[in-house]
């Protein structure tokens, strides 16, 4: 056997027995990465810098799993798969409210008829929102069934919608009492035809 093969075959063996103890995780500021990740940053006075972009349709061909602050809503956002599209904020504090305008809080339509269908909404202006998230709510008052969808608070002012449906029991007001954001509405009143 010529010594230049065998230098090859000497060299090949020792890749794979390297192949083999070798780890494929990075660790920046640590020698020993967590073998269960590809990236460990194991500073313990830094933190991750994510980039920043004003409005999330810049990023041409999103993928699944990308990450990004958004300076607009002024938290960070995950693109996802099912269907495809950027997340709203993924804050883990819980959406907050200043204040609700309570007396500008409308029904549409404005009212019901006792015994008949009715398709609405409930819509409620808000003040001071955090951009965080709030959870779905449901309950029924008089047959009707007013229902929230989770959603983010926007930055500022907006509006709380309340899906309504259901048939109306008794004629008269339907009152009800709102809770989100650590805020309340509490007494706005639908009115029932007989």
């Amino acid at each position: 056997m010529k010594p230049n093969n065998i230098f090859k075959r000497i060299m090949t063996g020792i890749a794979l027995i390297f192949g083999f103890l070798s780890y494929s995780q990075v660790g920046l500021g640590t020698p020993t990465p967590h073998p269960s990740s590809d990236l460990d940053l194991g500073a313990d006075n830094k933190a991750l810098y994510l980039n920043r972009v004003s409005n999330t349709t810049v990023i041409n061909d999103p993928q699944p799993g990308m990450l990004v602050f958004d300076t607009s809503e002024h938290c960070v956002k995950a693109y996802q798969d099912d269907p495809p599209k950027w997340s709203g904020c993924l804050d883990s504090a819980s959406g907050t409210v200043s204040g609700f305008t309570c007396s500008s809080a409308s029904f549409t339509p404005a009212t019901a008829t006792q015994g008949a269908a009715y398709t609405g909404t409930l819509t409620i202006p808000y003040t001071g929102g955090n951009g965080g998230t709030y959870t779905a709510q449901s309950f029924t008052q008089n047959g009707l069934t007013f229902t929230l969808t989770a959603g983010n608070f926007s930055i500022g002012t907006g509006n709380l919608v309340y899906n309504i449906n259901g048939i109306p029991i008794a004629s008269g007001t339907t009152s009800v009492n709102i809770m989100a954001g650590g805020q309340s509405c509490n007494g706005l009143t639908l009115n029932v035809n007989p």
